[in-house]
C-alpha cells in the first residue's frame, strides 16, 4: 500500500504540485512553505488546541522535535498513575505519600519507554502496508498527541488527590461511593481528554501518512491495543488483592 496524498502545494515560482508536507518543491527546490528549525513549546501546545491541524503539520516538518522527551516524561506520570487507580494498588500500599513518590520516580522513564514503543509499533505496523514514514516523525506526532493526557495530570489528577486522597487508588470504598458527583465530573472530563488525545493522534497520522480514514483508524487501534497487556496485568494484580 503506497502512500496517498489527497492534497497538494503548488510551487509558486513554477507551478508544480507537491506533497503538503514538503518544504521545498520537488521540482525547482525553491520553498514553498515556512521553514521551521525548531518547535516553542507552548506555542505549539497553544497551537494543537486553537488549530490542531495546523500544529501537527509544523510538529512533522519541524527539523528539531524539541520537548518530545518531558512530554513523554509527564505523560508518564499519568501512565503510572492510571495503572495504580486501575490495579487499586492503594490496597496494597496504603501510605499516599508513598504512592505519589513513586509515581513521580517511576513515571518519567515510563513515559518515554511507553511513547517509544507505542511509536514503533505504530511505525512497524504502517511499514507492514508499505506506507512510507519516518520513526522520528511517528514519535513526535504520538509524543504531541499525549497533551491532553498531560493536561489532565496536572490539573485534574492533583484534584482528584486532593479530594479523595488514599482511596483515589483504593476500591474500599471507591471514589464513586465516597462522593458519586465528583467522580462522575472527573471520570467525564478525563474521558474527553482521552478523547481530545485520540483526535489529535488521527489529524497527525493522517497529515503525516496521507492515508484513508479507516487506514488511519486501524493504526490507532493497533497503538491501542499494544497497551492491553499493561491494564492486563493491573486487572489480574486487583482481582488478586480482592480475593485475599
Amino acid at each position: 500500500m503506497s502512500r496517498r496524498i489527497d492534497d497538494i502545494r503548488v510551487c509558486p515560482v513554477c507551478n508544480t504540485g507537491n506533497p503538503m508536507l514538503n518544504v521545498t518543491c520537488i521540482s525547482c527546490g525553491g520553498y514553498i512553505q515556512d521553514r521551521v528549525a525548531s518547535l516553542h513549546l507552548f506555542q505549539t501546545l497553544w497551537m494543537l488546541i486553537e488549530s490542531p491541524t495546523k500544529a501537527m503539520q509544523r510538529i512533522i516538518v519541524a527539523q528539531q522535535k524539541n520537548y518530545v522527551f518531558p512530554l513523554q516524561m509527564i505523560f508518564g506520570l499519568a501512565y503510572v498513575a492510571f495503572v495504580f487507580w486501575y490495579a487499586n494498588i492503594g490496597l496494597l500500599i496504603d501510605d499516599l505519600q508513598v504512592l505519589l513518590v513513586l509515581v513521580l520516580i517511576l513515571g518519567p522513564f515510563t513515559g518515554i519507554v511507553i511513547i517509544m514503543l507505542l511509536s514503533l509499533v505504530a511505525f512497524v505496523s504502517l511499514q507492514i502496508r508499505k506506507i512510507a514514514v519516518i520513526y522520528r516523525e511517528v514519535r513526535a506526532v504520538v509524543s504531541y498527541a499525549g497533551f491532553p493526557v498531560i493536561v489532565s495530570v496536572l490539573f485534574i489528577f492533583p484534584a482528584e488527590v486532593g479530594i479523595f486522597g488514599i482511596y483515589l487508588f483504593t476500591n474500599e470504598p471507591s471514589p464513586f461511593a465516597i462522593n458519586p458527583v465528583v467522580w462522575g465530573i472527573i471520570v467525564g472530563l478525563d474521558a474527553l481528554l482521552v478523547v481530545w488525545s485520540i483526535v489529535l493522534l488521527y489529524i497527525g497520522i493522517r497529515l503525516l501518512t496521507g492515508i484513508s480514514v479507516t487506514a488511519v483508524l486501524i493504526t490507532i487501534l493497533i497503538i491501542i491495543a499494544a497497551l492491553l497487556p499493561v491494564i492486563a496485568i493491573a486487572s489480574i494484580v486487583s482481582v488478586y488483592q480482592g480475593i485475599v
